[in-house]
């Protein structure tokens, strides 16, 4: 894992705002969380664009929102919507839910990020749930990722599936071999 918190300067000004109102938010109504998705990659590599701000929660996230949306409003959401959050600053926030959910926010680690206390996704996890999407840019950032950080395959077995793990190693095989230039 990389040594130094991922600094201010690279968090765009909407984006760290609508990240230190979630962490409120999530912390005033007791919701558990993780973030995850393009700022978490970015705690365990490298810098890399993203527009919007990637959550797991509790999976009563939904019902705690709804009783409660002068929290919402006072965080500077909308609280019209509760599956996914509209910030003031027009960040738009992805809350991410499946049956590992919940897992996946408790095994958050909390980590400074741009200055605050933020749970971000285990590494192994996140790695996880990059395997789940199955999408380029995943693959991206999790060769990114590697690059930067030593990945525990028994871990990563446990929560992937055998062809999501084979595919975690044809990346990470990709990386070792020499290129010819």
């Amino acid at each position: 894992m990389q040594d130094s918190p991922v600094p201010s300067s690279s968090v765009p000004i909407p984006l760290l705002e609508a990240l230190i109102d979630a962490v409120t938010l999530f912390n005033r109504l007791g919701i558990s969380y993780a973030l995850i998705g393009g700022i978490a990659a970015m705690v365990y590599s490298r810098a890399r664009f993203t527009e919007d701000l990637d959550f797991v929660a509790d999976a009563n996230h939904q019902q705690v929102f709804e009783a409660h949306p002068e929290v919402m409003r006072e965080c500077h959401f909308d609280p019209a919507c509760t599956w996914m959050l509209y910030h003031s600053s027009s960040v738009t926030l992805d809350i991410w839910k499946d049956e590992y959910s919940g897992a996946v926010a408790a095994r958050a680690q909390e980590q400074k990020l741009a200055n605050i206390m933020v749970r971000v996704v285990e590494i192994h996890d996140l790695i996880a749930m990059k395997l789940r999407a199955d999408r380029f840019q995943d693959d991206y950032d999790i060769s990114e990722i590697l690059k930067a950080n030593r990945i525990d395959e028994l871990v990563l077995a446990q929560r992937v599936t055998a062809a999501q793990l084979e595919h975690y190693q044809a990346i990470r095989r990709r990386m070792e071999t020499p290129r010819n230039t």
